[in-house]
Parts: structure tokens; C-alpha cells; sequence
């Protein structure tokens, strides 16, 4: 758990003991809290000591992992040495102010993907107050409540690529502080600025794939003990897949080595056969001897989500109701687990490597393509069902033609589309000859292409009015926008998997539900040396001859049931998702079915009527209903959230 929270006032005034009042009561939850009280204003931590250097006239708070519980300070004497480059050189989860009397300055700071929140506000000449929880916030004196009407925007837009994180949050004039970022506050002024700078070089002398995976086992060994250090009752999350099977596999072994009590382990039972990794649990659980959990999502999905608005002070972020979430955090909790693994989006992290695909198709190096294809679709097991209705019943051979078409398609497309058709039939002679194809197979396939895109700008990727749309246009914001791109430019890399917005809001979300039901959530993923080690590891090693994800595989084959290991799919779960869309709307659509309702002034009620329909035609393919049931369902929550903010503070 844990927390910190303050305000400093440039103005002179004392902070009013009503709003000190406020603040302790809001984050109650997160720990017994320290106080330390200035002319200027106050600093508060939840569940951990205040720093104090008085002869520097520095005192810090931090909200942090730390995982050496033996360094006096580190925050403050790493700061006093280095400035703002010591947060670079933390491995760990933290968000920290440090308030220099002598200066008249406030330094602040988050961890690189932001698993620890940190909200603030500023008003230049007056204050600047600061809490791990909005909450706490909006109950202040002198802060106006009001929705942010542009993070509706942001939050109600379908999206097919990755969105970066921004400092916005459901009220105006609060703002949430950028992952690898540091803000300087003083007086009159805020200024933002990045601290994170990935140190990629020292993985510069590997260059074997037994290496990296052999570096990977180690630094996630690593993050799992550091993040179980002084905890007495550890839990975690086991869906059955690479992820969650690695963390509990290592996690027990560690467990089990060091003589503390065994891991308690957690799936969740939708009932449904298309989520059903039963197989998959029973393999960890039989070889790890896991005190293993079966729990069933909340049967309430309505109250899930009016709990998600009062603890997390915006609406629910996952697709999948927290009905899902709630249900594991209660359990734990009753078991009285302190904190809790998760192998949240580690695949975020250590990646497919797919996208040595395209690195091929980018230097023409056709012959591998023609391998790498191959490779792919060797696996019986691989779920090829994007292929085609029919992709079962085909041969070897003919899923390799028409995974390769897939692959190619993109580049071949524009060149059909944007040259005369000699001049494409030229420039495609090579590719062709190389990858086995057939120029009638490359044209039909471009044709299909071009209709399917036309079907699909028929598809609703929002559902807002008219007048929402000219009253809210699109503003600029501080975002990680630039942080992934300066990271991607350096190194070659791609940045933008991990910071994104939909990465840290759950990240952030999980952090809320686990203090609200006494158990810290952690992200072993999210070491920093870990997703550094996977930034600097070359495409192809992570491809792994077609498998993916090599460095799990390999680095952790001697750890991981042989049936994790060789694993290839994942759960589907669109069917569920309908199903708890179909349930949520049910429950509620009668609370905001009046005209006057606020929703409407953001959603148009036609296109709504449109969502709904599509999300309960049973004739609309399953596959076809995730957007629509995402479009659904995150109505709904900020429906539900708008009724909710009214009585917030």
C-alpha cells in the first residue's frame, strides 16, 4: 500500500487544517501516516517515514518499492548528489517529492511506466498540492471540481494504435505526472522534463540468444524477490499463460528456497469454454504446489463499477468490467495476502519479436521472409483463425501462402494502389519469385484488402455528436508522446508498447484497487533492468524461429511446465466481454435514459442505439463485437462516473 500526499503555498498563507484533515481521511486506507509540518506548508506519507536532511534543509516523501529496505534516505542524498539524474539510476517503482526550504522548490518525480500514481495541482503565486489519489485532491478548499470534458474525448475514441500516456485526468486543472518525467516547481512556474534515459549500452556485449535469455532469468529473478522483500503473505495472479506462469513459477521457487510461506496463486472462472486455461493453471499448480484460488467474477457488474469510480476517481479502464478484477483482490484480502504479482502486459515488455517480420520486409530480404513465414505457421497449435473461417482444413503449405500474403500485404497494397499496374507487376517480380507467390494470389489479395477497408470505414470508432465534437476539438497536451519517440530514434526501438496510456491507467487502477483491499500490486515486468533488457533485444531473438517470445522460453525453460512453455495461444475474451456489456447495459440503462441526462450532452443517441444493437445481434459474428462492446461498456462507465463526480467532493 502506501502513499504521500501535501501542499506547499507560495502566498504565505498557513494550509488550513480542514484541508490537512481532508487529505488524511481520503488516504486512510494507504497506512498510518507521518506529518511533517513547515511555514509553507506540509508533507505527508502513508505507511512510510518522511525523509529528512536538515542540515541541506531537504525532506522527502515517497510512495516506493525500494527494494534494499536498508538505504538510509535514498532519495534525498541521491538527489543532493546528482540532481535529477539519481531518479535515472533507481530501480524502482517510486513517486517522490522532495521540498528544498532553502531554494523555495519542489522537485517531483515518477517511476519510468508509471506504477505509482501521482496527482497534483498547481496555481502559480498560490499552492501546489500533490496526492496519490485524486481524492484527495478534489476535497481542497480551494480547488474548483470540474469534468475535463477533452479527457471524455480521449477516453470514448476506438483506437488501433497506441496511445501516449497524458497529464490530463477526468478534472480540469488536475494533472497526473508523466511516467520518466520529473516536474520543478517553484513560485511561479512548473517545468517539465524527462529523467528517463534507458542505459541500453550495457547489453552491448551480448550477442548469442542463450545470453540474452540467460540475462533475462536473472534480472527477472531479480525483480520478483526484490518486490516480495519484507512482505509476509504473497499472492499472485495465474491466467495460465507466459506472463502470470512465469512470475508464480519463480515466485514459489523463491518462496520455497528462501522457507516462507507458500505462494498463493489466482485464476479467474468465467464459466465459459472460449476463457477456459484451466489446463494450463493445473500444469503450474501440480508442479509448484501453489495454494491455488478458483474465483469467479463479482455477480454484481454494476456495483463493480460504481466501486471503481469511488476508489479510482474516474471510470472503470479495462474493457472487461472490474467485476473481473474485484473478484481476485477479495480473496486476497480474506487470505490476508499483502501483496500481489501480476504479469500485467509483459508481452509489452518482452515482445513477440513479430516485428522482425517487417524489419525483413523493409530490407527486401526476401529468403528470410520466405523462412520466417514458414516458421510461423509450422506450429499445429497456433492459432491461425485470422487466416480465414477455413484455415483449419488447409494445408501446410497454403497457410504459409496465405499468412505470407498477410504479412506483405500492407507494402504490396500501397505500391498496387499508388503505381501504374506495369510498374507494380515490375517491382513485385522478386517477392514474388522469392516467397512463392502468385501474381493472380497478390492481386485478388490486394483487392481484398482495399474492400475490406472500405467496409471498415463504415465501423464506429466513437459515437460522440455533433455539437460535442465542435465544442471539444482536440487540444494539445503533455504527453509521453515525446519521450518514446526521443527513446525510439536513439536506439532503434520501439518505445511506445509500454508507455501508453492504456499501460499505466491500469497500471494506476491496480494500485487503487489493492490499497483499497490491503495488498500491494506489483509488476515484476516492469523492473527497470528488465524492460531495458528487453528494448536491446534483437527482433529476431525474440521471434525465436517463429515461436515468439523467445526470451521467456528460453531463458526460463528449465522453470516453466513444459505445457507453458510450448504454449501459443491465448484466451479469447470477446464473449465474455459481450456478455458482461450486454449485462452492464441492462442494469443501467434506465438510470440515464432521460433526454436531460449528461451523457448526452456527449454521446449521440442514435449512434448509441447502433452500439447496442450490435453489441446483442446474435447474427453479428463474436469476433466483429470488441470494439463495439469497448464503445458499450466505457459509455456506460462514464455515465455511471458523471452521476457519481457530482457528489465527489
Amino acid at each position: 500500500m502506501g502513499g504521500i500526499a501535501g501542499m506547499i503555498r507560495f502566498d504565505g498563507k498557513a494550509v488550513s487544517a480542514q484541508d490537512l484533515t481532508h487529505i488524511k481521511q481520503r488516504l486512510r486506507h494507504r497506512g498510518e501516516v507521518s506529518t511533517q509540518i513547515f511555514d509553507q506548508g506540509a508533507l505527508l506519507a502513508f505507511g512510510n517515514a518522511i525523509e529528512a536532511n536538515t542540515t541541506a534543509g531537504i525532506y522527502a516523501v515517497a510512495h516506493t518499492d525500494i527494494p534494499n529496505p536498508s538505504i538510509n534516505q535514498p532519495f534525498i542524498s541521491s538527489f543532493i548528489q546528482n540532481g535529477p539524474a539519481a531518479f535515472n539510476e533507481l530501480n524502482a517503482d517510486f513517486a517522490v517529492t522532495l521540498w528544498d526550504t532553502r531554494q523555495q522548490s519542489l522537485v517531483c518525480a515518477r517511476d519510468i511506466l508509471g506504477v505509482m500514481p501521482f496527482y497534483y495541482v498547481h496555481q502559480p503565486g498560490r499552492f501546489f498540492a500533490f496526492a496519490t489519489e485524486i481524492k484527495a485532491l478534489i476535497g481542497l478548499e480551494e480547488v474548483v471540481v470540474v469534468p475535463n470534458r477533452y479527457k471524455f474525448r480521449e477516453y470514448l475514441t476506438w483506437s488501433t494504435t497506441y496511445i501516449p500516456y497524458s497529464s490530463e485526468t477526468f478534472y480540469e486543472n488536475i494533472y497526473s505526472l508523466l511516467p520518466g518525467h520529473y516536474l520543478e516547481v517553484h513560485n511561479e512556474k512548473a517545468c517539465l522534463a524527462t529523467y528517463w534515459n534507458p542505459n541500453l549500452g550495457k547489453f552491448s556485449q551480448l550477442s548469442h540468444p542463450e545470453e540474452y535469455s540467460r540475462l533475462f532469468k536473472e534480472h527477472f529473478t531479480a525483480a520478483i524477490n526484490a518486490r516480495m522483500i519484507g512482505k509476509m503473505s504473497i499472492g499472485a495472479h495465474l491466467s495460465g499463460g507466459l506472463d502470470s506462469s512465469s512470475v508464480s513459477c519463480l515466485a514459489q521457487s523463491l518462496l520455497k528456497a528462501q522457507k516462507r510461506p507458500s505462494l498463493h496463486t489466482f485464476n479467474i472462472d468465467t464459466k465459459l469454454a472460449s476463457t477456459d486455461e484451466s489446463m494450463y493453471v493445473e500444469a503450474v499448480v501440480k508442479q509448484y504446489h501453489t495454494q491455488h484460488h478458483t474465483v469467479h467474477p463479482t455477480v454484481d457488474v454494476l456495483d463493480a463499477v460504481l466501486k471503481i469510480n469511488q476508489l479510482f476517481d474516474r471510470p472503470d479502464h479495462f474493457i472487461i468490467p472490474s467485476s473481473f478484477h474485484l473478484s481476485v483482490s477479495i480473496k486476497a484480502q480474506q487470505l490476508g495476502c499483502d501483496c500481489m504479482l501480476t504479469g500485467h502486459d509483459g508481452d509489452s515488455v518482452i515482445t513477440t519479436g513479430f516485428e522482425y517480420l517487417d524489419y525483413l520486409i523493409d530490407t527486401s530480404d526476401w529468403q528470410e521472409l520466405r523462412l520466417a513465414c514458414l516458421q510461423y505457421t509450422s506450429f499445429s497449435e497456433r492459432n491461425l483463425a485470422f487466416l480465414g473461417a477455413n484455415n483449419k482444413d488447409l494445408s501446410t503449405h497454403s497457410k504459409y501462402k496465405k499468412y505470407a500474403l498477410r504479412i506483405i500485404g500492407g507494402d504490396i497494397t500501397k505500391r498496387f494502389r499508388s503505381r501504374p499496374f506495369s510498374t507494380f507487376l515490375k517491382t513485385l517480380s522478386i517477392p514474388k519469385q522469392a516467397l512463392g507467390l502468385s501474381t493472380s494470389a497478390i492481386i485478388a489479395y490486394c483487392i481484398q484488402r482495399i474492400k475490406a477497408k472500405i467496409v471498415h470505414l463504415n465501423l464506429l470508432d466513437n459515437a460522440f455528436s455533433v455539437e460535442f465534437k465542435q465544442q471539444t476539438p482536440p487540444r494539445l497536451q503533455q504527453t509521453t508522446e515525446a519521450l518514446s519517440a526521443s527513446i525510439s530514434s536513439e536506439f532503434h526501438v520501439s518505445a511506445n508498447q509500454i508507455l501508453n496510456t492504456t499501460n499505466v491507467i491500469c497500471n494506476e487502477q491496480l494500485n487503487h484497487i489493492g490499497a483499497y483491499y490491503g495488498h500491494q500490486y506489483t509488476f515484476p515486468f516492469f523492473d527497470k533492468n528488465v524492460v531495458e533488457l528487453g528494448l536491446s533485444t534483437p527482433a529476431k531473438i525474440s521471434f525465436d524461429d517463429g515461436r515468439g517470445r523467445g526470451l521467456i522460453r528460453n531463458g526460463l525453460q528449465t522453470i516453466l511446465p513444459s505445457q507453458i512453455v510450448s504454449r501459443l495461444t491465448k484466451a479469447n475474451f470477446v464473449e465474455y466481454g459481450t456478455i458482461s456489456a450486454q449485462q452492464l447495459y441492462l442494469a443501467v440503462h434506465q438510470q440515464f435514459i432521460s433526454p436531460s441526462h449528461a451523457i448526452w450532452e456527449v454521446i449521440d443517441r442514435a449512434l448509441f442505439l447502433k452500439i447496442v444493437n450490435v453489441v446483442f445481434e446474435q447474427r453479428v459474428p463474436m469476433q466483429r463485437k470488441t470494439r463495439y462492446n469497448w464503445l458499450l461498456s466505457r459509455i456506460i462507465y462514464l455515465a455511471l462516473w458523471l452521476d457519481s463526480a457530482k457528489s465527489a467532493r
